[in-house]
């Protein structure tokens, strides 16, 4: 599995200095040492060698719902660290328990259930300041981070196929690998990569209290795919099964993007797929355009000054529910008024009893609504959309005259 010597320092008389491994009984390597390097040094996770999709990472903060280290990229796929030294006889038949008990917690979240974990995690919180998980993300990562309504849209299915990269590091593996990941083939209905990473430690003679840390990939990958059984028996029984494919795109990672037969494939509630037929049929007569991404579509309404930046007017997701968002970002950007946004935000909540525009966020609804709920008020929801776009195409025409 692994092979190696003891590494040396060239000091500046050429001389060969041999490191010191700092020995696992060690007490003064403790657990939290592993854990604050790695969220101030996401690199020191040899991510790109196990799957670019993942890389680079950016640390989300410590003891998020009790994850050691949790990590996000710019494509929103999320990463989950337990961190582990090895003197507890226990440790090997617990660690894989542990990581997989994060995964089942994080699979339940969505995306503001995230934004609020990394809220309530070790203080200090990288959202700290009332920012946002996106705006966190492209702040460390400007030109890696999706758009906000993409990488809202990839972090939401992320969550809810389970497709994490879980890692155990640690401080020397030296227990029967094969023992722990037999585990892992319990879980086939999650859809996950295991690596576990040693991270040799080593003391600094070039600087007292300092140390070197040097990671290694000690385990062959593992990965689970989730397959989807379909069995239609309508005239004859017929069964297929979907495996999650993946797409390559310019940046060299792989997204994957529904069709429309695929959208409405995914949905199982047939009363959904008719609400949802009906409003893509409404955005088609108002000349808005269906963006479709991993797990949704976005029904935009293009710029009628003419430029590149469409105005988000509702998301549809595949789970039955529609959320509206980044609106506030687009009319920036289109030097358009931002009370439109914030009117038809607040428009579009009244509609359904209890639910307000989100408190911090007046472009975002305080809940995602359910497509029955559009349903049952569905002329008065066109009546506020189409209000809304005959204000974009009047604030675009007045600030045109202006321009001249």
């Amino acid at each position: 599995m692994r092979r190696g010597a003891t590494p040396c320092i060239i000091d500046l008389s050429n001389r060969a200095v041999k490191l010191t491994r700092v020995d696992f009984a060690d007490k003064a390597i403790g657990e939290e040492f592993l854990q604050i390097a790695l969220h101030a040094n996401p690199d020191l996770l040899p991510v790109n060698e196990i799957d670019p999709d993942f890389a680079p990472l950016v640390s989300l903060g410590r003891e998020i719902d009790g994850i050691d280290n949790l990590f996000i990229s710019p494509r929103g796929k999320l990463a989950i660290v337990e961190t582990k030294l090895w003197r507890n006889p226990q440790a090997t038949r617990e660690v894989v328990a542990q990581i997989l008990d994060y995964a089942g917690r994080l699979s339940k979240y969505d995306y503001e259930d995230l934004e609020q974990g990394i809220r309530d995690g070790l203080k200090p919180t990288p959202l700290d300041g009332g920012r946002s998980l996106h705006q966190y993300v492209a702040s460390e990562c400007p030109k890696e981070t999706l758009s906000e309504e993409q990488f809202h849209d990839e972090v939401n299915r992320t969550l809810e196929t389970g497709r994490f990269l879980l890692l155990v590091v640690g401080d020397g593996i030296h227990e029967n690998i094969e023992a722990m990941l037999g585990s892992l083939h319990r879980h086939p209905r999650s859809l996950f990569s295991f690596r576990m990473i040693e991270m040799q430690i080593y003391e600094n003679p070039m600087q007292n209290g300092s140390r070197i840390v040097i990671p290694q990939l000690v385990a062959n990958s593992l990965e689970i795919v989730r397959a989807v059984v379909r069995v239609q028996t309508t005239g004859k029984a017929e069964v297929s099964v979907d495996i999650e494919e993946k797409e390559s795109t310019p940046s060299g990672g792989r997204r994957r993007t529904l069709s429309e037969d695929e959208f409405f494939e995914e949905i199982e509630d047939e009363a959904t797929k008719t609400t949802y037929r009906r409003l893509l049929k409404f955005a088609d007569e108002i000349g808005a355009i269906a963006v479709w991404r991993a797990s949704s579509v976005s029904i935009q309404f293009p710029d009628p000054a003419g430029s590149k930046q469409n105005v988000t007017l509702f998301v549809l997701n595949t789970g039955g529910a529609l959320y509206t968002g980044w609106t506030l970002q687009q009319f920036d950007t289109l030097n358009l008024p931002e009370n439109i946004a914030i009117d038809y935000v607040k428009a579009v909540a009244s509609l359904v009893p209890g639910v307000t525009p989100k408190a911090g966020y007046s472009d975002v609804l305080s809940r995602d609504l359910k497509a029955a709920e559009i349903e049952k008020t569905f002329d008065n929801f066109i009546r506020v959309v189409r209000d809304f776009v005959a204000k974009i195409k009047s604030a675009s025409a007045a600030s045109a005259v202006s321009a001249k």
